[in-house]
């Protein structure tokens, strides 16, 4: 069994260590910058960089990869994102990215300040394209980022040259 790699996120017109090259079908990725390329950036850059969280909708093109699925997840600019939403003491996330979620679903479980557990559920369907977590301290705070069916290209990823 291959040991859990976290998503990594490429960026449109971002500078980064390594690079993401779209071509088809499929995406490889690269050491060196070449025009259409998307940058490798902090998975935990700010959501508003990605999102107009008022519009629910994709500021820029980027890109989500899957390593242990050998797979990516290619949201373009302007694609409609919902954004749900889980702020509690702790949270624990029960979605990951790649994976389809019904409308009623549950995305995330919250610990309240009483001790109490809520489910958090979807209200709407669709890929989720990425769990973004901002580190805040004190409360956990997520977002998971949901693209309607069709909206979102899931492409095959060769393995990055880091191995």
């Amino acid at each position: 069994m291959d040991p859990y790699r976290f998503p990594r996120l490429f960026v449109e017109g971002k500078e980064g260590e390594e690079y993401a090259v779209v071509e088809g079908g499929e995406v490889r990725f690269v050491k060196e910058r070449v025009p259409g390329a998307l940058g490798k950036v902090p998975y935990e850059i700010p959501l508003d960089e990605l999102v107009d969280r008022i519009e629910e909708r994709a500021k820029v093109t980027f890109l989500v990869h899957i390593p242990n699925e050998n797979k990516a997840i290619l949201v373009k600019r302007g694609t409609p994102i919902k954004l749900l939403r889980a702020s509690h003491v702790k949270v624990g996330i029960a979605v990951k990215e790649g994976e389809s979620l019904e409308r009623g679903g549950t995305y995330a479980y919250g610990l309240t300040g009483k001790g109490e557990v809520r489910r958090l559920r979807s209200g709407s369907s669709g890929t989720v394209v990425m769990v973004h977590w901002e580190p805040l301290g004190g409360r956990d705070e997520y977002h998971v980022l949901v693209a309607p069916e069709g909206e979102v290209k899931v492409l095959k990823a060769s393995p990055s040259p880091r191995g």
